[in-house]
């Protein structure tokens, strides 16, 4: 007499649902999840500073070798304000072209060939000539991902073999 079987609800109680507090506290949760997760979501498919360096770097030393056993001249092309770099032939103007992006997190603060700062705002081109002949040059980056505070870079172009050295921190001279 007052009890009941399993699968029928018991007299006098409605079936149980949520509380306002526990869906307070689930939207809660979801809402910190999505805080922690979107902006890492939203730099997902977009390179980052070891993946645009190591590009570089084998971009550099492909065109050296151009230059050196092809006897071809080219350019590595950077575009700072735009946020890109492209390697190029300029004898072979009516190739298509594809700069890739440094991405959002690194910033090209500063360009240095052959001891001449360039301006940021217009492309400056960094040429390997033929016989292996390439002219030196520096990029200083910035990158603002990762750290709590931005962590500064140098590319150091070899003359010697077209590649590329990375040193942390804005290196101005060697010694």
């Amino acid at each position: 007499m007052g009890t009941s079987t399993p699968g029928t609800p018991s007299r006098g109680r409605p079936p149980r649902g949520f509380t306002l507090v526990e869906l307070a506290v689930v939207l809660f949760v979801l809402g910190l999840v999505l805080w922690v997760a979107l902006p890492r979501l939203s730099r997902m498919g977009e390179p980052d500073r070891d993946t645009v360096f190591r590009a570089l770097s084998a971009g550099s030393e492909a065109a050296y070798d151009l230059s050196l056993f092809e006897k071809r001249e080219s350019r590595l092309v950077l575009h700072p304000s735009a946020g890109t770099y492209e390697f190029v032939q300029p004898d072979r103007p009516a190739e298509e072209k594809h700069p890739l992006a440094f991405g959002s997190r690194l910033t090209v603060t500063g360009v240095r060939i052959e001891g001449v700062d360039r301006p940021l705002d217009i492309p400056t081109e960094i040429r390997f000539l033929p016989g292996g002949r390439v002219t030196s040059a520096r990029i200083f980056f910035r990158d603002d991902g990762g750290g709590s505070t931005p962590s500064q870079w140098t590319l150091r172009l070899s003359t010697f073999d077209g590649s590329m050295k990375i040193l942390e921190g804005t290196v101005q001279e060697d010694g």
